[in-house]
C-alpha cells in the first residue's frame, strides 16, 4: 500500500488550493473536512484506515484553512462546492466511490452529487444549511442566516438527497449539541427507502471520529468497517 503523501496546488481564482491524495490509487473516495478551525491534516488518521481498507483518499483544505490559508471570509459554502469539483476535475482519481465528509463538509458533499458523480456519500455528524446562505461569505450574514430558527429546514438539500440514487451513510452522536437531531432525520427521511443507513452513538458528541479514537473505543472498527462496506458495495 503506498504511504506517501502526493501533494497537488490546484490553480483557482486569484488563490491557489492545497490538496493531497493518500493510499490505494486503484479506487478512491473525496474526504472533506468541516468548518471551524480544522483542515484535512486533522483526519489524516482516517485516511491511514481507510488506505488500510483498500480505498486511497483525496483531501483539500478550503480557503481559509490549513496549507491553503487566506480569508475565511473570502470563502462561502457555494465557494467550498466549487474548490472540491476542482480538485476532482484537475487530480482525476480513479474510480471515486464517493465523499466521506464531516459536519459543514456533509452539505458540501451533497451539493456536488449535482455536478459529480457520486455512488456514496458517508456523512460523520453532517450539517444542512439554509439554501440562502450558500453564496454569502462566512462571517456575520452567513451567521446570521443559519442561525434564524430551525433554519436548516429550509435547506436546499433535502431536494438534493430526494432524487440521489447513491448509498448514504451517517454517522451520528447522540450528544451532539451543534447538530439538531432533526438534521439527521431529515437526512434518513429524504434518502429512498433502502438506500440510507444510520449509525447512532451514545456518550459521542460532534467530534465523532476523535471521540472514538483518543478513547479507543471499541466500535471505531465497527465504524470504519461500515464506512469502507458503504463505498465498495458495488464491487
Amino acid at each position: 500500500m503506498p504511504n506517501e503523501v502526493v501533494s497537488y496546488e490546484v490553480e483557482m481564482r486569484g488563490y491557489v488550493l492545497h490538496a493531497s491524495y493518500f493510499g490505494p490509487r486503484d479506487r478512491s473516495a473525496l474526504l472533506l473536512h468541516g468548518g471551524g478551525n480544522t483542515a484535512s491534516a486533522d483526519i489524516f488518521p482516517l485516511r491511514v484506515d481507510l488506505a488500510e481498507r483498500g480505498i486511497g483518499t483525496l483531501a483539500l483544505d478550503h480557503r481559509g484553512h490549513g496549507q491553503t490559508g487566506g480569508r475565511l471570509a473570502d470563502s462561502s459554502l457555494g465557494q467550498r462546492v466549487e474548490e472540491a469539483r476542482v480538485v476532482i476535475e484537475t487530480v482525476r482519481p480513479q474510480k471515486l466511490l464517493g465523499a466521506v465528509s464531516m459536519s459543514m463538509g456533509g452539505y458540501v458533499a451533497v451539493k456536488l452529487t449535482r455536478v459529480i458523480e457520486m455512488p456514496a456519500l458517508v456523512m460523520i455528524a453532517p450539517a444542512m444549511y439554509d439554501g440562502d446562505a450558500l453564496d454569502v461569505p462566512f462571517g456575520p450574514a452567513f451567521s446570521e442566516i443559519i442561525r434564524r430558527s430551525e433554519s436548516w429546514r429550509r435547506s436546499d438539500a433535502w431536494k438534493i438527497l430526494r432524487v440521489y440514487a447513491g448509498r448514504v451513510l451517517i454517522v451520528a452522536g447522540e450528544q451532539d449539541d451543534r447538530i439538531p437531531p432533526g438534521v439527521i432525520a431529515g437526512c434518513m427521511d429524504a434518502v429512498s427507502p433502502g438506500k440510507a443507513e444510520l449509525i447512532s452513538l451514545s456518550g459521542i458528541d460532534h467530534f465523532v471520529m476523535t471521540r472514538l479514537r483518543t478513547s479507543k473505543d471499541p466500535r471505531l472498527t465497527e465504524v470504519l468497517d461500515r464506512i469502507s462496506a458503504t463505498l465498495q458495495s458495488d464491487e
